[in-house]
């Protein structure tokens, strides 16, 4: 869900009006604009609006919710408005599946490297899967748990993430610009990561530990959308 929160403070008296109109179709966007006047019997006008154009990547109806108090001080008046406005989830892409409290997940049972993952991730409106928490891990888990064999090597035991030092060798950042230390799941592999500048991204084994691991090597993926 995502939620969008305005505080309008304003002195002795407000009036506030609002005008509903039918727009051109256009891009989804979320705007808002705060204005405020006298009118012509000298009083202040204040008018908030909040608009968010046509779309169909939610999933359910937009809520909206205006509270407001006044405080009063001797002889000066603060009326407080606060607007919220609730957006739905995300529709998930074809063959997400959702993990309560987490968000939708795609397993990719095919052998790509790294930038292709990502690549693909990006193309389904998602992102390459970045671990943050023991409880997304093991949620993935159960999902790449339903594709025992996906090689014969090593590769059938690991799937890339998004995680890479390309920028600052040895320092592991996410797709995102988030250090590791801060992303939730930092569980290295003893002596991991190990491999130098031949190594710049990262890879995770079914028991959970992370791996750097070569850009160039390929496994398989996980996409992962929010709610």
């Amino acid at each position: 869900m995502f939620v969008h929160a305005v505080l309008l403070c304003l002195g002795l008296c407000v009036c506030t009006c609002v005008e509903f109109q039918c727009a051109p179709s256009r891009a989804s966007t979320f705007q808002l604009s705060i204005t405020s006047r006298r009118n012509e019997s000298s009083i202040w006008v204040a008018q908030v609006s909040l608009d968010h154009g046509p779309t169909d990547e939610h999933d359910g109806m937009w809520h909206v919710d205006l509270d407001h108090t006044t405080t009063k001080c001797e002889k000066s008046e603060t009326v407080h408005l606060v607007a919220t406005v609730t957006a739905p989830p995300l529709k998930p892409g074809p063959n997400y599946e959702s993990l309560p409290e987490l968000g939708y997940y795609k397993f990719h049972p095919v052998l790509v490297d790294w930038s292709i993952a990502r690549n693909t991730c990006v193309k389904e409106g998602a992102h390459l899967l970045v671990l943050n928490s023991e409880k997304e891990y093991q949620g993935v888990k159960k999902i790449w748990d339903r594709y025992p064999k996906l090689a014969t090597d090593w590769r059938n035991d690991f799937i890339q993430v998004g995680l890479t030092d390309h920028d600052s060798e040895g320092q592991f950042y996410s797709i995102f610009g988030e250090h590791i230390s801060i992303t939730g799941y930092s569980k290295w592999k003893a002596n991991e990561p190990n491999s130098g500048n031949t190594s710049n991204c990262a890879k995770v084994h079914r028991n959970g530990e992370l791996w750097d691991s070569a850009c160039f090597e390929k496994m398989a993926f996980v996409c992962e959308q929010q709610f």
